[in-house]
């Protein structure tokens, strides 16, 4: 097993991209739709490092920036979670892969789902400003922008980014709890180092369901696409990664159809299981 600290020298944060999606999963169990993907506007997101999540308003605020000048964005670096964090503060400290600068895991704005690093930077910045997205600094980080409207915007992501490692690492690790406080600290940065760069065995899930705002996410696509392809019942949904109320009545039919689940239009594991998932 590949650990995080294995890949330290590797210079690609990209290599830990199961662990990465394991914690924003965690992070939206916390609070749902917390950081919702961004890959649907008109960006180019290419590469394993990047995670193309944001909080909801400053995705909007970047798809009317996009929209205006007409022309694909392409992002370098988006949500970063306390494990990519960790991986480039220790290159920093070791004086690995060119990383002049690194603030402390827990404490970067990319942690905070209201940070992107952009190419072209100088010619987005007119329609960025517009949008209540502002230069961090020509000379200390060219391509860097924030979402700088307050509006509707959680400050302290960071800290749940940590909650939901120290929960996933409990949740695999039951003798060898750590507080979930979301506080990096000692204990914090040793289990980091030594978890699983693809992730731990499996995902811990949310439960799905109609809320208001609704659910929105990868595992909402997937169970629309499930319940698409069923075949012990035809239903016919749209797979929008939004849990709408055609979402819910599509779920109450193919648990209807099963004779075994119950029929209550929530998606946890047993629903899950029938669907194949």
């Amino acid at each position: 097993m590949t650990k995080v600290e294995d890949v330290i020298n590797k210079c690609d944060t990209g290599l830990i991209k199961g662990l990465n999606l394991q914690i924003i999963a965690v992070i939206n169990t916390i609070v749902p739709n917390l950081l919702v993907n961004f890959d649907d506007l008109d960006v180019d997101v290419s590469g394993d490092q990047i995670n193309p999540y944001l909080q909801a308003v400053a995705k909007q605020s970047l798809r009317l920036a996009i929209k205006e000048r007409g022309k694909q964005l392409v992002i370098n670096s988006a949500y970063r979670t306390v494990a990519q964090q960790y991986l480039i503060r220790q290159q920093f400290k070791r004086k690995l892969c060119g990383i002049t600068a690194a603030a402390h895991p827990g404490s970067s704005n990319h942690e905070g789902g209201l940070a992107l690093d952009v190419e072209d930077a100088d010619h987005w910045e007119q329609y960025f400003e517009r949008h209540n997205w502002m230069r961090l600094g020509r000379d200390f980080d060219f391509p860097h922008y924030d979402y700088k409207f307050p509006a509707a915007t959680r400050t302290d992501l960071r800290k749940i980014g940590v909650i939901a490692f120290q929960k996933l690492w409990n949740q695999f690790n039951p003798k060898d709890r750590i507080p979930e406080d979301g506080d990096y600290g000692p204990q914090t940065e040793a289990r980091l180092a030594d978890s699983p760069a693809e992730g731990f065995r499996y995902i811990t899930i949310r439960t799905l369901g109609l809320t208001n705002p609704p659910m929105k996410g990868d595992d909402v696509k997937k169970v629309q696409a499930a319940l698409l392809n069923a075949k012990i019942v035809k239903i016919d949904i749209q797979v929008t990664g939004i849990f709408d109320v055609a979402t819910e009545n599509a779920v109450k039919q193919f648990q209807e159809a099963t004779k075994r689940l119950s029929v209550d239009g929530r998606v946890g594991s047993t629903t899950l299981k029938a669907l194949g998932l």
